[in-house]
């Protein structure tokens, strides 16, 4: 009787690290063949055949479609240009450039993947063809639950978020490998204290 329950005691501690050790890895953003710039992060092979098994179980974990090498790249962004996590209560600007791209999406999500609402009909998202620019072709987003002029991404209530940046129809993926992207700065403006 007492082997057998050491047995048990073994192999549930043995299931609970094997269990965490695991989520630490699929979760970690500088998985294997993850492009990492500034605060964003992408995994251009998750959708193909040459995904390694971390990407492809942290894509399973978060309930996501990849998009295709041929298709476009997620670029995902859990904390600001300085390293501090995103939160919904702060106001952010995302400022720059992107990579080329035919269109380009942004949105906010909730930590687990969802996507966040500001009302019964509209999601906290803007696209490139709703964006006004410089006269040089960047342009600044701010994210905020307050009005701003100009680009806004509106947020909602409070609480941490991630910002996604999908790319569509870009040569950052080609068949002669990955290229360094320019990706926009995310930078906290305010933040109640």
């Amino acid at each position: 009787m007492k082997l057998l329950f050491n047995f048990l005691i073994v192999l549930l501690i043995g299931l609970v690290l094997g269990g965490l050790s695991t989520q630490f890895s699929i979760r970690q953003s500088h998985g294997l063949g993850a492009i990492n710039v500034g605060p964003w992060s992408a995994w251009p092979f998750v959708g193909g055949a040459e995904v390694d098994p971390y990407t492809s179980a942290r894509a399973t974990a978060d309930g996501t479609l990849p998009l295709g090498a041929a298709e476009g790249l997620a670029f995902e962004a859990n904390t600001d240009n300085s390293g501090e996590p995103l939160l919904r209560e702060c106001t952010y600007v995302v400022a720059g450039n992107t990579p080329p791209a035919r269109i380009w999406t942004l949105a906010a999500y909730t930590p687990n993947g969802q996507m966040i609402m500001v009302d019964d009909t509209e999601f906290a998202a803007t696209h490139s063809g709703k964006v006004l620019r410089f006269p040089d072709g960047s342009f600044a987003i701010s994210a905020s639950s307050q009005p701003n002029s100009g680009n806004w991404l509106r947020l909602h209530e409070s609480g941490p978020f991630k910002l996604i940046l999908r790319l569509y129809d870009t040569p950052i993926t080609s068949n002669s490998g990955v290229i360094d992207p320019i990706m926009p700065t995310i930078t906290r403006e305010r933040c109640p204290q």
